[in-house]
């Protein structure tokens, strides 16, 4: 069966553009799904039905202040209509990540605002299943999760320079990471409940 994972992102500078092209990336390796990469600025009517015909939504943001960017919280409050439709987006797999100039830059308040905003949905939240890099005197900067985040996947990229320089390689595989991760759960997600009315005749029988 195929499942559908949509990317749904805000780039202020092409950083986080970058890391959702990663996200995309590592769904699609995923046999079996089909993957929607979508700016927020590009939103339509029909790319709004996109999302509401997605299995997953893995959602992006730059880390701006301490938190996710203005025009991804404009999204944020334009899906009120979603919400207040009987939780359209219920049970959805979710998941996130961000990118900042600094190491920490508070990414994971921004990861938490996004997984919170899932949650108000009714979605399913996917983490990060990777062991922290970058933390023993054997470990670099190449390593995957370099910056150690579970709720979701992290980026840094410099202030001063374009995407072409950034965010890290390392980062761009932990991107990738997520992304299968999410495309893996959905599928067991999707074939569960596929399964649930056989399984109801079985305990019924």
């Amino acid at each position: 069966m195929q499942v559908r994972v949509a990317v749904l992102f805000h780039s202020g500078y092409g950083h986080t553009a970058k890391q959702a092209e990663a996200v995309a990336a590592g769904a699609q390796e995923v046999a079996g799904t089909q993957v929607d990469l979508i700016s927020i600025p590009d939103l339509t009517d029909e790319t709004w039905l996109t999302l509401d015909a997605a299995d997953a939504i893995i959602f992006g943001s730059p880390t701006y202040m301490s938190g996710a960017s203005s025009v991804f919280r404009g999204f944020v409050e334009a899906t009120s209509a979603r919400w207040a439709d009987n939780l359209r987006w219920r049970d959805k797999i979710a998941a996130g990540f961000t990118n900042s100039g600094s190491m920490s830059g508070d990414k994971l308040n921004t990861l938490t605002e996004i997984a919170l905003f899932a949650a108000q949905h009714g979605m399913v939240w996917v983490g990060l299943a990777a062991f922290s890099g970058w933390n023993t005197s054997a470990g670099s900067i190449d390593d995957i999760n370099r910056l150690g985040s579970w709720l979701g996947a992290m980026a840094q990229s410099n202030n001063d320079q374009g995407p072409e320089f950034g965010p890290h390689t390392s980062d761009l595989r932990t991107a990738e990471a997520l992304g299968r991760r999410v495309a893996e759960v959905t599928g067991r997600h999707a074939r569960g409940r596929l399964a649930e009315p056989e399984l109801a005749r079985s305990s019924a029988s």
